[in-house]
């Protein structure tokens, strides 16, 4: 609950009295096509909900009041409706924020005519019995109805692509009575949250031009799976960021074949050694995806089966990583839900860098899939590096590069402190220079970022190689 007592803190201090309040909703549209999964309440021997994603943007501080969704049910009104709404935890409701039971909704109207069925879609409209207010984050809504006659309710989805959230769950139980949250994960729901928005304040780093690379799909034409007897394996493929670039990854989306749907995944940022995914440089652990797309129903080559082409994206919005001129590679191992048909699809289209690669060793030993690139898209920032990995100034210098031992610094100007960071950019502590010389000894071998602090504020930023 530590959202919401921090915002009870903020409340509490008049902190939004300053802010200016504007109508707003999160949500998507109808298509039309009358398909829905059942919501249905009041039988205690078969109780049915759902629950879809809202995402409250950077910088905003959302109060809900009210919600509207879609569903398809006979002509009697739906007699009340259950709400709860939920953190997100690896990209499923986790922690309960509040639960609302038996609200009666405020309007029930008719969205459109199905024909031929005994149902149509109609519109409920539901006043929350208390606001609530989101800061800025990812949220679940989980929603029941009960019928008002012998027909079920459904909570109408659609196919279209809306890349709003991650969608279609449904709430179940484990043979231990553990609630366990299932569904496609590439449908969205039609529902919108509406209320006030208020801007924080906050503003946006500034990490430079927006940037971005990948490889395209070509078709759907092949792909490498996820599965190998039944072990899931670890998949990788790379991209470079060019020279005198400094790149500040915000998200990547990878592009799937599959039956089910991917939970969440563990996510690995590796350097390039020897053109094999080399040495882990970030971790991310079951990251919860940002949205899916859902991109058409494929042919399974060789066969009369069809699979689902999905894109899912993942985004380091709140852990931004911040990346140097080199070659890494994304490695993505997936928590897959319902089946262990999953593939990364793959082009023989030429791509980024070199081929794509699997480890059936958990990243231990790679094997290259020879023209083979997977498709996928990171996306960014890029600034101009250009001097900080050779400083160029005329009184200033340093020797030896690689270094083993002590580094030198020289500068015509005085030498106030500096500072060793590692090649992610997490500062090493203990460091400072004596008679301009920088003992480097207990470092381990790697790449280091020096920066070096001059009498008159002026500072020299440079790499350097520890062997």
């Amino acid at each position: 609950m530590k959202k919401r007592l921090l915002l009870s803190a903020l409340l509490l201090a008049g902190g939004l009295s300053a802010f200016a309040q504007q109508t707003c909703s999160y949500g998507t549209v109808t298509n039309t096509t009358a398909i829905g999964e059942n919501i249905s309440a009041g039988d205690e021997n078969n109780e049915y909900s759902g629950a879809t994603d809202f995402d409250v943007p950077f910088g905003t501080i959302f109060t809900a009041n009210t919600i509207t969704f879609n569903v398809l049910k006979g002509s009697a009104d739906a007699t009340y409706v259950n709400i709860t709404f939920y953190t997100s935890v690896s990209g499923q409701p986790g922690e309960v924020i509040e639960t609302f039971t038996n609200v009666t909704p405020t309007s029930q109207v008719l969205a459109y005519e199905v024909n031929g069925q005994a149902f149509d879609a109609y519109t409920i409209t539901v006043d929350l019995p208390t606001n609530l207010v989101f800061p800025t984050g990812k949220y679940f809504v989980e929603l029941a109805a009960a019928p008002g006659d012998a027909i079920a309710v459904a909570w109408e989805i659609t196919a279209e692509a809306q890349t709003a959230g991650v969608f279609d769950f449904v709430k179940d139980q484990d043979r231990l009575g553990n609630v366990v949250w299932g569904g496609g994960g590439y449908y969205s729901k039609v529902f919108q949250i509406m209320g006030e928005c208020a801007e924080t304040g906050e503003t946006a780093p500034n990490y430079g031009d927006a940037c971005n690379q990948g490889n395209a799909s070509n078709d759907h034409e092949d792909g490498v799976s996820f599965f190998s007897f039944g072990q899931i394996l670890s998949l990788a493929d790379d991209f470079i960021v060019p020279a005198n670039t400094t790149f500040t990854l915000t998200d990547f989306t990878l592009h799937t074949m599959l039956l089910g749907r991917m939970n969440n995944a563990t996510i690995k940022i590796r350097s390039s050694q020897s053109n094999t995914p080399g040495a882990v440089l970030h971790t991310f652990t079951n990251k919860g995806p940002e949205y899916t797309q859902y991109d058409g129903a494929i042919p399974v080559p060789g066969s009369d089966a069809y699979t689902i082409a999905v894109q899912t994206n993942f985004s380091f919005d709140d852990e931004p990583i911040e990346l140097p001129a080199g070659t890494y590679f994304i490695e993505v191992i997936p928590t897959p839900y319902y089946s262990d048909y999953m593939v990364w699809e793959s082009t023989t289209q030429p791509g980024v860098g070199g081929s794509c690669f699997t480890s059936y060793t958990g990243g231990e030993t790679w094997s290259v899939n020879t023209g083979k690139n997977f498709v996928f898209d990171v996306n960014g920032f890029c600034r101009s590096s250009l001097g900080i990995d050779t400083p160029e100034a005329v009184n200033f210098s340093f020797y030896p590069n690689p270094v083993k031992d002590v580094l030198h610094i020289e500068a015509q100007k005085q030498i106030i402190s500096v500072a060793v960071y590692n090649i992610e950019g997490r500062e090493i502590n203990g460091y400072s220079i004596n008679n301009k010389v920088l003992n480097m000894q207990a470092l381990s071998s790697g790449v280091y970022i020096i920066k070096a602090h001059l009498e008159g504020g002026t500072t020299e930023v440079f790499k350097i190689v520890k062997q």
